[in-house]
Formats: structure tokens, sequence, C-alpha cells
């Protein structure tokens, strides 16, 4: 035994040192030297000397591996799940309630005694362009004192000024025309026409941008039958073809229809844009839109005379422009600017969300939020705004051309879909 001591104790000394060079060795204590061949029962069951457990097979720790990567796997999906669903959500609620808030301004909100709604649509348009540019140079002032400066991509080329100013002719004409409609007409109605757009836009592209439509049958059928459906929305809240609404009713809905294809032409030029090296995100876009929108807006505001509402029509005229109501609007309640004001921090603070919405959806979640939200706003508005105002039926042909127009289009999605999963 004396003659093997002497060997052991560098055995052990080596063995030792290899273990913590391996990361794996637990602190050893004197008692654990002096019994290198320690039974399992001094040791606990199922490990080595030195304290060390004997190793797993290959195959348990793999699957404990597999277990722990799908229960992250799982815990991430639910995640993700529940982050898509808050941002649909969001998404309905910013563009249901901003357009509620604009109906609620342009038609609903009493500024005198005698008198409801701001239906001043073009300097509506032209203080909303102004507000968000005075926000966006308070941001870029923010973000140079807080040491990260963001500075608008620059415009190199004659081209893409000239695209600019293209995008903001198309995108006065499409605000300012389509509030005008919402100044007039139900809000259900506008956006049953609104609606209609990927007939106006591919329409345009085909003529404007010669751009061969890849379109299928099935695609065109669904367009087809949902501006059919719209067609016989406006007859039937006309009051039938020998309809008794007035000459505001028929101007806002030919107003609708006009903005309908301004706003297709917004998006070519977008799309034009785009080709272009500058991509503009939304705060670039506010920037270099907003000066030339408000000044194109406010020319409008002064050169188009426009039928207003029943009230305004009683006290003053029925036919008025945008400053001769913004003139009489400070006569009587200068306060009700602020609501104005507050429409275009509103529409800075919308168009910036919807973006990031954009963005952050997938485009499953982006197509079926579309249709949900055109859904869900026509239903409420339908059945809160206008619930008294339809019956018998109007009513019934109403209720349902909203809803075969709603399904065409969500037809035409769905279609369309699943055509370019397939072409990738």
């Amino acid at each position: 035994a004396s003659e093997r001591r002497p060997l052991l104790l560098p055995a052990a000394a080596c063995g030792a040192v290899a273990l913590l060079a391996s990361g794996r060795c637990r602190f050893l204590s004197a008692s654990a030297f002096a019994a290198p061949r320690a039974s399992a029962s001094s040791t606990g069951a199922g490990t080595w000397g030195l304290g060390l457990r004997q190793p797993q097979p290959l195959v348990r720790v793999r699957a404990e591996k597999a277990a722990v990567v799908k229960e992250a796997s799982k815990d991430d999906e639910d995640a993700n799940m529940t982050l898509q669903g808050l941002l649909f959500f969001s998404y309905f609620a910013a563009q249901s309630g901003m357009s509620f808030y604009m109906k609620w301004l342009l038609s609903k909100v009493r500024v005198a005694q005698d008198l409801t709604g701001i239906p001043a649509s073009f300097l509506v348009t032209s203080s909303q362009q102004m507000v968000s540019f005075v926000l966006f140079l308070l941001f870029v002032l923010g973000s140079q004192l807080v040491g990260k400066p963001y500075r608008p991509k620059a415009l190199k080329s004659r081209n893409e000024i000239m695209l600019i100013l293209g995008l903001s002719l198309a995108f006065s004409l499409n605000i300012g025309l389509n509030l005008t409609a919402v100044a007039l007409v139900p809000l259900s109605l506008t956006m049953i026409i609104r609606g209609c757009s990927p007939l106006s836009t591919a329409f345009l592209q085909a003529t404007i941008m010669n751009k061969k439509q890849d379109i299928s049958a099935g695609e065109w059928a669904c367009m087809i039958v949902g501006v059919f459906m719209a067609t016989a929305c406006v007859i039937a809240q006309s009051g039938g073809p020998g309809g008794s609404a007035n000459f505001a009713f028929f101007f806002g809905v030919a107003m609708s229809v006009f903005s309908l294809f301004s706003a297709a032409l917004d998006f070519v030029f977008k799309g034009m844009l785009g080709g272009t090296e500058v991509k503009l995100n939304a705060m670039d876009t506010v920037f270099y839109q907003a000066i030339p929108v408000a000044v194109l807006t406010t020319i409008m505001a002064g050169f188009i005379s426009k039928p207003v509402s029943v009230s305004w029509a009683a006290r003053y005229s029925p036919i008025m422009t945008d400053f001769s109501i913004f003139a009489r609007l400070w006569e009587v309640n200068p306060a009700a600017f602020g609501w104005v004001g507050l429409s275009g921090a509103c529409a800075f603070i919308y168009n910036i969300f919807v973006t990031f919405m954009v963005v952050k959806l997938s485009p499953a979640t982006t197509a079926f939020a579309g249709n949900f939200n055109k859904a869900a706003t026509i239903l409420m508005s339908l059945l809160i705004l206008e619930g008294t105002g339809i019956s018998g039926w109007r009513g019934m042909v109403t209720y349902g051309t909203v809803l075969g127009n709603i399904c065409a289009f969500t037809c035409y999605n769905v279609i369309k879909g699943r055509r370019t999963q397939r072409a990738k």
C-alpha cells in the first residue's frame, strides 16, 4: 500500500486538473482524493467517483433538447399570435376611429345653436397638412436634442420632384373630394364606394402606366359584382329610381366616385416613386407633401363652390366656398377651429401608426384587417349613425347590398392572395 500511494496521488491530481479544464468538475474536498474508488452508495446512485454524475444516454439528451426547443418555439408562436391580435385591433380602432371623427367634424359637431358640422373639406385638409408639417418639424427638433438626428431622404432628380408634385395633386383631390362626400352623404355609403378601389386602380394602371393587368376571371367577376352592389346601395339610399334625395346627396356621391379615381392616381404615383432610388417612408412623405398639398387645397377652397349641409344652407346659402364657411365659423364660434387643429394631429399620428401597422402585420392579416375594418365600420355607421333613417324596402336593400359588396371584395382579396402565393 505504501508503494501504491506515491503513484496514486499524482494520478488523482492529473485527473482533477483535467476535469477542471473541461468545466465539469465540482469543488472537491480532501476526502474525495482520499477515496477515489468510493462505491455508488457513498457518492449517490448513478454517479462516478469525485461526486460526478454519470453521462446520460445520447438519445435522452437529444430528446430533452428537442422538447426544450419545441416549448420555446410554442411560446414564441403564442407571443406572435398575441402581438398580431393586438396590432389587428389597434389597426381597426385607428381606422374606424379616424373615419368616425372626420364624419363628426364635418357634419355632426354643433358649432352654433342652429349650425352643425364644418363642411369645409378642402380647408380642413389644408389645415391638417400644416399641423402635420409643424409636428414633423418638432419631431426633427426633438431628435436633434436627444442626439439621434433624423433627416429626410433627399430628392436627387427633377423627375422625383415632379413625382412628388403629382403625388401631392392626387392626394389633394383624393382627400379633399372624399371629405366633401363624407360631409354630404352617409359614411357607410362613402366607404362602400371607396371599397371599389381595386377596379379603378386596375383601370388607371392599364391606361396611364400601360401596365398589363394580371387579373384572373374570378377577380374580375368579384370586382364587377362589388361595383354592382355599390350602385344598388346608392339607388336604395337615394329613395329608388324616382328617389327624393336632394342635389347635395348626388353631388356627394359624384365626389366620392371622383375621389376613388384620385385615390387610384395617388396609388399609381406612389408606385412610380417607389420605382426610383428614393423610397419615402411615412415621415418623409409628410415632409415633402405637406406644403404642396396645403397650397393646392387652399387654392381649391377659394375657387370651388359646393353644396353644404342642411343647417348651413338654411342659415346662409346652399352653395358656399370653404373660405366663406371658415369666415362664418370665425364669426359664430372661433373655438371650433380647435377641432380642426386636433384633426390634423390625429391625421399625422394615424398616418404614422397605419404605416407601422402595415409593416408589422403579416400580408394575410393586413388583407383580412382591411376587410374586417371596412365591414365593421359600415355596420357601426348603419346601426349607430343611420339606424333611424333606413327602414322598409330601402333598409332591406341597403343591408343586402352592403353585405354583397363586402363579400365580393373579400372574395377578390382571397382569390388574388392565393394566386399570388402560387406564383411565388
